[in-house]
């Protein structure tokens, strides 16, 4: 699951375009959300992962 946070929704061509690339076919479930980060910050990305034994 990955988390998302943009400070303008603008840029979401971006980021998805980087998620396709790097996960490839199977996408895991995304939450994407407008916010305010701290000066400089473009983007905030929180991710949880769970592997089988």
């Amino acid at each position: 699951m990955l988390r998302v946070c943009l400070t303008d929704p603008a840029h979401l061509p971006e980021p998805n375009e980087a998620y396709g690339a790097a996960l490839g076919g199977v996408l895991p479930a995304r939450t994407t959300v407008s916010v305010q980060l701290p000066p400089g910050l473009l983007v905030e990305i929180d991710a949880l992962a769970v592997l089988d034994d």
